[in-house]
């Protein structure tokens, strides 16, 4: 009574105070610590009771599997394992079932399960569930769904298993079997319906994950309108998923309305990840960690997980904000989640998008365990910097090592052929080849482009095309945008032609193809054909991505766009802006108007070309920075080359670092000169 009544502590002691106890008396006890999570002195009042001469019986074993599966692991469940063995219970049917959901948790492999399954000389519903839970846990899908149409006998607990497992199993996986995954769990949900099966919050938590899966918008809306109408009570664990389901299909309002109204403090970090998450994975940074610090100041630092600070780190990197990325840095460390892998990594690949490369190299050099991932970042850092030869001697390091590399890794480093300081077209020919014949990847339509890249960029476009012409599928935008960056390291204008042609036919929608084009025509002066391309754009509804670049003070985002005068100190910026074009230009610094594909006036050409907004944010950093402090700005499309020439000679003039970032990787500009050699 005082175990089921939630008052363990009376229950201790009237068990304390027994004369005579059975062995009924010791299982209750038992099966309360087990239930309360208390594992350990589980395993310690078990000692005491074959101590005190109380045999084990079959309710005893089946509760000590339940604390060895949660709280420990295989080495304490096999040795409950061998005392069934001794004690002849290992066939019983209810030991069985213990032993079979055991090791489908903590076995090595799936033949634990199967062995056990197989011995058992009776089963019910409960056996064939948890021999098809084991095949779902190993990832053996197909295997799992033969048992279930195997099973004599089903109930909703082995729905809700297979409902588990395809959501289970569409981690790590393409996204169009990810997606197919969630489809099948739908339909599953769809026959315990017509079955008329129960339906508890396990089932519903599973459909809205299947759901998230899918990331189907209209099917998200009939799956919460069933989960209202069959009375679903609102738990920690149904409502985080609802959340979770909501961003997936697009319905961010609808998540953030809910989270508005949230109420569940075990669950509350769960739905946290997901509002940040879904704010990084839409690109929008800036609310990313407007979300995190908002919650930050009003919740204790408890609910910071590897998975949060993880996804901080990377929004810090994404925006280029050093400083708060310093600060999270500091965090980890004092938190103690810096010797966490995924933290350790996502320190280093924020390092390196953030411009400092020394810092990330050194994390990385005094990570103690260091993963493929952790080597992707570094590759990844010096990728951002151009810097070929770097990841050259990099990728020799790793064939040396017990680490297989997989498609990123290959994608980097053919990437960083284009940026050797010598003709790289024969390594990356090498690199390339060895995909498929030594480590078994197939190459895909990335690793094609980059290799086109590559030797558009050392000028072998004859070979470059060949390539694209002997490509396994169909080239795809990507390759023919490849193929057009080239061309601007390598002038050809019959291969411009024939890209700018390709990415017409293939991305007719979208917009920047129209931007290409209509740059092209005002490049050769026709301006007739450029109008009609950008009002075609604007007839269908396009819209560009606006240039807009940042820069950081105060531990704030300061952004511009083009011309923007909507910034608090936008006076101080154009006359400080005026007065140093007049300097560069006294230096030598010529507007190259070209750059402006407008047909206006000279003089209109000029005022657009001097309002860029690389060059209003990098005035704005010159004004507030102190002294000796490097000026940091990111854009995030790429910087024109007016832009690029005007930074030089601002570096020289005023003595200044200045390090931009835009959407082709850094560019530190100092004395007069710019890293990118461009």
């Amino acid at each position: 009574m005082y175990v089921k009544g939630g008052r363990f502590d009376d229950a201790l002691k009237v068990f304390d105070g027994m004369e005579r106890r059975d062995v009924s008396s010791w299982n209750t006890v038992l099966s309360g610590l087990v239930e309360l999570g208390r594992y350990d002195e589980a395993f310690e009042l078990f000692g005491d009771m074959r101590d005190s001469g109380v045999g084990a019986d079959r309710f005893s074993l089946s509760a000590l599997l339940a604390a060895a599966a949660e709280g420990f692991g295989l080495h304490e469940g096999a040795a409950v394992h061998a005392l069934s063995l001794k004690s002849g219970l290992e066939m019983d049917l209810s030991v069985g079932n213990a032993l079979v959901g055991f090791y489908a948790e903590h076995g090595h492999s799936i033949e634990d399960v199967v062995d056990v399954f197989e011995r058992m000389p009776a089963k019910d519903v409960i056996s064939w569930t948890g021999l098809l839970n084991g095949y779902m846990e190993f990832g053996l899908v197909d295997m799992a769904m033969d048992v279930f149409d195997r099973m004599p006998v089903r109930n909703f607990v082995t729905y809700n298993a297979v409902l588990t497992g395809f959501n289970h199993n569409k981690e790590g996986v393409r996204v169009t079997f990810a997606r197919k995954s969630g489809l099948r769990g739908l339909g599953l949900f769809k026959q315990m319906l017509e079955d008329g099966l129960e339906i508890s919050d396990v089932t519903v938590t599973g459909v809205l994950n299947a759901c998230a899966i899918t990331a189907e918008r209209k099917m998200s809306e009939q799956v919460q309108a069933f989960a209202i109408k069959c009375g679903c009570g609102s738990t920690p664990w149904i409502d985080a998923a609802l959340i979770d389901m909501c961003i997936k299909c697009g319905r961010s309002g609808d998540a953030h309305l809910l989270f508005e109204k949230w109420r569940h403090e075990e669950s509350f970090h769960i739905a946290w990840n997901s509002l940040l998450a879904a704010s990084f994975r839409d690109g929008e940074y800036e609310k990313a960690l407007s979300t995190f610090l908002k919650m930050f100041r009003s919740n204790d630092v408890q609910f910071i997980d590897e998975f949060i600070l993880t996804t901080v780190l990377g929004a810090c990197g994404a925006l280029g904000f050093a400083e708060f990325g310093k600060q999270m840095h500091c965090f980890a460390a004092k938190s103690g989640l810096l010797s966490a892998q995924g933290v350790g990594n996502a320190i280093i690949s924020m390092y390196g998008k953030c411009g400092a490369l020394e810092t990330a190299v050194n994390v990385f050099k005094r990570m103690p365990c260091r993963d493929l991932v952790s080597w992707n970042a570094l590759i990844t850092s010096h990728l951002l910097h151009r810097q070929g030869d770097e990841i050259l001697d990099l990728w020799s390091q790793m064939e040396r090592l017990p680490i297989k590399p997989d498609s990123v890794t290959f994608l980097l480093v053919i990437s960083s052929c284009s940026y050797t300081s010598s003709n790289s077209a024969d390594k990356c020919r090498e690199l390339f080849l060895s995909m498929s014949s030594i480590y078994g990847i197939e190459p895909a339509v990335e690793h094609y482009a980059a290799f086109v890249h590559v030797l558009g960029c050392w000028g072998h476009f004859e070979e470059a095309e060949q390539l694209i012409g002997k490509m396994p599928f169909k080239p795809s935008a990507l390759v023919w945008r490849s193929c057009l960056d080239s061309c601007n390291r390598q002038p050809n204008m019959t291969m411009r032609r024939l890209a700018m042609r390709h990415l017409l036919a293939l991305e007719p929608q979208d917009p920047s193809t129209y931007v290409l084009a209509s740059n092209l025509y005002s490049e050769s002066a026709r301006w007739q054909c450029s109008e009609s391309t950008r009002l075609k754009m604007r007839e269908k509804g396009m819209r560009k991505i606006p240039a807009r670049s940042w820069t950081f003070h105060g531990n704030s985002i300061h952004s511009f766009f083009a011309r923007d005068r909507s910034h608090p100190q936008s006076k101080d910026i154009y006359a400080g802006l005026d007065v140093l074009i007049l300097e560069c230009m006294k230096a030598g610094y010529e507007p190259d108007t070209t750059f402006v594909l407008h047909d206006v006036e000279e003089y209109q050409k000029r005022h657009f070309l001097m309002y860029h907004s690389v060059k209003l944010a990098a005035m704005y950093g010159l004004l507030m920075s102190g002294h000796g402090e490097t000026i940091r700005v990111v854009k995030n499309v790429r910087m024109c080359g007016d832009c690029h020439s005007f930074l030089e000679y601002t570096s020289a003039a005023t003595g200044k670092e200045i390090l931009v970032r835009d959407s082709a990787g850094f560019h530190i500009f100092c004395g007069g000169k710019c890293s990118c050699r461009g």
